[in-house]
């Protein structure tokens, strides 16, 4: 029987794990496969993996156990972070923050410009998800800029230009939007962590740059 206690969730969606009862020496082992079909209509549907967990929120995202086991998997080679914070196991960490565990100190979209054209590995993006956090939760800065729809974008615009064919970008948000497939970017799985009713799910997804 799997193992479950009073931290565990169940809901109208069924049960979700938390991080003292799953078995992380199962979860995410496998790197998934990504299927495309067609459905009635002609629309593309995706098949991907994606898993629902449940794990208290952190301030630091990189600090959660799940996530932590996704990137352990995900993060080979020369990965770039321009929101890195304090634990993000990128080669490369930007953050306009003072006392951070980072190699650079400056905005985040002026940071992914210093590279190279197809020079990494990948990118972790793990941006203030509104306007209102950026304000909130971090030093101001323009005000609030890097919450903002239109400078994620040129941001995902960098990141398609400095990661390798092949590559991976990871990206957290309160949605599943990722880089995209306007930029050649291509699903590969999702991780929906559950924070209960009083916080916003994070979203995790990974693309492969696959043109």
């Amino acid at each position: 029987m799997e193992k479950t206690c009073s931290n565990c969730v169940h809901d109208g969606c069924g049960k979700i794990v938390c991080m003292d009862c799953v078995d992380m020496s199962t979860m995410f082992k496998e790197k998934p496969n990504k299927i495309e079909s067609r459905d009635v209509l002609g629309s593309t549907v995706e098949r991907l993996v994606m898993s629902r967990i449940w794990e208290m929120p952190n301030k630091w995202t990189f600090k959660m156990k799940c996530v932590k086991s996704l990137l352990d998997r995900v993060v080979t080679g020369e990965f770039a972070d321009p929101f890195a914070g304090k634990y993000s196991p990128a080669l490369y960490r930007n953050d306009i923050e003072e006392n951070r565990n980072a190699t650079h100190q400056m905005d985040a979209l002026d940071f992914l410009k210093t590279f190279d054209d197809d020079s990494l590995d990948g990118v972790l993006f793990d941006p203030p998800y509104s306007v209102e956090q950026c304000l909130r939760k971090y030093t101001p800065k323009f005000k609030g800029t890097a919450g903002r729809a239109e400078y994620w974008a040129k941001c995902k615009d960098q990141m398609k230009r400095i990661i390798k064919p092949g590559g991976t970008a990871v990206s957290f948000c309160w949605d599943s939007t990722g880089v995209g497939k306007t930029r050649g970017f291509a699903i590969k799985e999702i991780l929906l962590i559950c924070h209960g009713a009083c916080h916003n799910d994070t979203i995790v997804t990974v693309e492969e740059n696959v043109t």
